[in-house]
C-alpha cells in the first residue's frame, strides 16, 4: 500500500530527482569509461604479443567472474587499509569519495564485459574488408579506425544497449556504500517515514521506465544503422 504523506513531501521527490542525477551520472561516466577500456582490452587480446594478450584474457577472466557487491567492498573498504596508497593520485582520484569510487568500480567491471564484447565484434568483421582497405593503401592504424572498429560496433550495438541497461540497474548496489543515488537516496526519506515499501515502488517505476528508453533508443539507432545509404545527386 502507497504511502500518500510521502508522495506529497517535496523533500521525497527532491531525493528522487537528485538520486536520478546521480544514477544517469554512474551510468554514463562508467559506460563511457568502460567502453574506452574496454576497446583498448579488446584491441591487446586481438593484436597484441603473448605476455600482452595474456594479461587482458586474465582481466577479463577476473573481473567477469567477481561479484559486483563484492568488488565494491574490496576497493571501498579494502583499499584503504593499504597505507602505502595513501597520498598517492589513486587515492585522491578514487577513495576519498563514495561517488568516484562508485565509477571505478563499475568502469572496470563494465569494462571486462565490453571488452570481451568488442572482441567479439572485431572478430566477426570479414577479413576480406581490412584487406581491401591495405590493398588501397590504409595503414593498418588507419584501417582499424575507419573500417575494423566501425564494423564491429555496429554489430554489437544491441548487445551493447543490454549492457547499459545492465549498468543502471547495477548502479543501485552503489548506495551501500552511502552513494545518493536513486536507490539510496529515496530509501533515506522512507527510513524517516518507516515506510520503506512506498520509496522502492516508484523507484522501481523510475528504473524500468529508464530501461524502456534506452531499449528503445537502441533499437531506434540500430534501425538507423541497417538502412542503406541515400545515393547522392551529381551535379555536373
Amino acid at each position: 500500500m502507497l504511502n500518500f504523506a510521502i508522495l506529497e513531501t517535496g523533500a521525497f521527490w527532491w531525493a528522487v530527482l537528485n538520486g536520478l542525477a546521480v544514477t544517469l551520472a554512474l551510468t554514463t561516466l562508467s559506460t563511457g569509461l568502460g567502453f574506452l577500456l574496454g576497446g583498448i582490452i579488446a584491441s591487446v587480446h586481438i593484436y597484441g604479443g603473448g605476455g600482452a594478450r595474456l594479461a587482458a584474457k586474465t582481466y577479463i577472466f577476473i573481473f567477469r567472474g567477481v561479484p559486483l557487491l563484492i568488488l565494491l567492498f574490496l576497493v571501498y573498504y579494502g583499499l584503504p587499509r593499504v597505507t602505502w596508497l595513501r597520498g598517492s593520485l589513486f587515492w585522491d582520484l578514487v577513495l576519498t569519495s563514495p561517488f568516484r569510487t562508485a565509477v571505478f568500480v563499475l568502469t572496470i567491471n563494465n569494462a571486462a564485459y565490453l571488452g570481451e564484447m568488442i572482441r567479439g565484434g572485431l572478430k566477426m568483421v570479414p577479413p576480406g574488408l581490412l584487406e581491401a582497405a591495405a590493398a588501397v593503401g590504409m595503414t593498418k592504424t588507419r584501417a582499424y579506425f575507419r573500417v575494423h572498429a566501425p564494423l564491429a560496433l555496429r554489430s554489437i550495438l544491441g548487445n551493447l544497449g543490454s549492457e547499459t541497461i545492465a549498468v543502471v540497474k547495477a548502479s543501485a548496489i552503489t548506495s551501500v556504500i552511502t552513494v545518493r543515488d536513486l536507490m539510496g537516496g529515496p530509501t533515506v526519506v522512507g527510513k524517516i517515514y518507516l515506510d520503506p515499501l512506498t520509496p522502492l515502488l516508484v523507484v522501481g517505476v523510475i528504473y524500468v521506465v529508464i530501461v524502456q528508453i534506452i531499449d528503445l533508443g537502441t533499437k531506434l539507432l540500430r534501425s538507423h544503422l541497417a538502412q542503406p545509404d541515400v545515393p547522392q545527386s551529381q551535379h555536373l
